[in-house]
């Protein structure tokens, strides 16, 4: 049944917060979320007109979604597009879900005059390094990262 399934993406709305934050929570590993913090964080990333979150459809569930963040650089004239979350629900990994958010964030980079596109994946998250190198993203380099306070 997996292979037939109608998947499609479309923008994320302010009401899909429970099921990003399900998908945060469970597929991240992020557990310690507050709903109503993340609603508020998704608010604010709603209106910012460099943010874009897609989500992935089947049978009217939400099983996926990906955020995006454009930005300007110093390196090149047209910036990058950073992918700053992605997850699919672990029921439906290995089905072309994730491919079809990575080739829905592609074609918002295309669309916005954006040639690189940039992501960060815990050490520890060999599968996902896996995925990326298979839909032809490479590694090139480490990221560091400090926390200030709590």
């Amino acid at each position: 049944m997996k292979n037939n399934m109608d998947i499609s993406i479309r923008e994320a709305d302010i009401g899909d917060h429970c099921a990003i934050g399900n998908l945060v929570k469970h597929e991240l590993g992020y557990s310690n979320i507050d709903d109503s913090l993340l609603f508020d964080r998704l608010k604010k990333i709603e209106s910012d007109e460099n943010h874009m979150t897609y989500v992935a459809v089947v049978d009217t569930q939400i099983v996926g979604f990906i955020g995006l963040l454009k930005y300007i650089t110093y390196e090149i004239d047209d910036g990058y597009l950073q992918i700053l979350a992605m997850a699919v629900s672990q029921e439906q990994q290995n089905v072309g879900i994730g491919s079809k958010l990575l080739r829905q964030a592609e074609q918002f980079a295309i669309e916005n005059g954006i040639s690189h596109i940039k992501l960060t994946s815990n050490m520890k998250r060999l599968d996902a390094h896996i995925f990326y190198e298979h839909n032809d993203y490479e590694k090139k380099s480490y990221g560091f990262f400090k926390t200030l306070y709590e």
